[in-house]
């Protein structure tokens, strides 16, 4: 019962400060000449973590008082292609679309503290599982998860994503069952490797 109030306090903080501050405070600031990345070293299902700039994006860090500086995450996807994409779950507090979406990597990055940004890759998972379902979830257009449940599948809030697909298909348990899950869960040297994320230029 804690847990579940704290989420929805800090819900509420979120919103009130997206609807009440002025436009600047909670606008998305860009990355000037912002630089690009090898793929290379990227596998469907890697799990990226960062900071943006924006207003929530400290109050979710200053709430969650984890040991990294980190607000938020979402799962790498490679298509036939090579082509890199991240798929997310924003609240539509903070984006023109609400829950599951799909960006490329360059406008996640555009959008992230660049001191921040971790890639790690779950070790389990040597067929891709975590990127293929999170695909899945994305066809399915899940809505973000405003209640912060972790027992409720039917929405998911960023951290919840990568969490609910490692439990289900590999039958590991990251997050404890009351309160709200650090990002540093993914630090974790029993179940992840942190993967070399080298800067390059005219990524596309």
């Amino acid at each position: 019962m804690a847990g579940r109030l704290q989420a929805q306090i800090i819900c509420i903080l979120l919103l009130s400060c997206f609807f009440f501050l002025p436009e600047g405070c909670h606008s998305r600031a860009k990355i000037e000449n912002s630089e690009t990345y090898v793929t290379d070293y990227l596998r469907s299902g890697d799990i990226i973590l960062r900071k943006s700039y924006g207003l929530i994006s400290n109050i979710i860090a200053a709430k969650l008082n984890d040991t990294i500086d980190v607000s938020h995450c979402g799962i790498i996807y490679v298509d036939a292609n090579h082509s890199v994409c991240v798929i997310h779950s924003l609240s539509k507090a903070v984006s023109e679309k609400d829950g599951m979406q799909c960006c490329t990597l360059k406008k996640f990055m555009d959008d992230s503290r660049m001191e921040t940004v971790q890639v790690v890759r779950f070790k389990k998972d040597s067929d891709q599982i975590i990127g293929n379902w999170a695909k899945y979830y994305l066809s399915k257009h899940i809505p973000f998860d405003n209640s912060y449940d972790l027992k409720d599948s039917s929405a998911f809030f960023c951290t919840e994503l990568p969490i609910h697909i490692i439990k289900n298909q590999f039958k590991i348990n990251l997050a404890s069952e009351s309160g709200l899950p650090k990002f540093s869960i993914f630090l974790n040297p029993t179940y992840f490797d942190k993967v070399i994320f080298v800067k390059k230029a005219n990524l596309k």
